[in-house]
């Protein structure tokens, strides 16, 4: 488990620390409060796929069950003292909803879970580092 998502973790102190706290958005893509939000995703020919391969799909329940997987991981960080984790949780939400909203597909965690979706279709990448390195050519 990444770091910044454990009990009692710190929230972040600085821009690096901040940094380093985003990198776990992949592995918070596998937690049972948002991973039930995974969206089944028609398979394609090949991993990973593009931004282009969402265009069309309405995420707008996608968007709505996040919210309610991110209002019960913010009670866990809470739970836990993880300031790493409450400060995803505060961070992913206020991208997610309000003036401050991101395109579906450019939302961090909305983006996971649509490439755990597209995983799903790919034997051996429905993982969270694969995940990772899908969002690091998503595009």
């Amino acid at each position: 488990m990444h770091p910044a998502l454990h009990p009692g973790s710190p929230p972040p102190a600085d821009d690096q620390d901040v940094e380093f706290v985003l990198r776990a958005v992949p592995e918070l893509a596998f937690f049972p409060e948002v991973a039930a939000c995974v969206p089944a995703v028609p398979a394609t020919g090949h991993w990973p796929p593009g931004r282009d391969a969402f265009a069309g799909h309405d995420l707008d329940d996608l968007r709505a069950h996040v919210l309610q997987g991110l209002t019960a991981l913010g009670e866990r960080a809470e739970r836990e003292r993880s300031g790493g984790l409450a400060f995803l949780v505060r961070t992913l939400t206020y991208f997610l909803v309000g003036p401050a909203a991101l395109p579906a597909v450019e939302h961090p965690l909305l983006v996971a879970l649509l490439l755990r979706g597209a995983a799903r279709a790919h034997e051996g990448v429905d993982t969270p580092l694969e995940i990772a390195r899908a969002m690091d050519r998503w595009g």
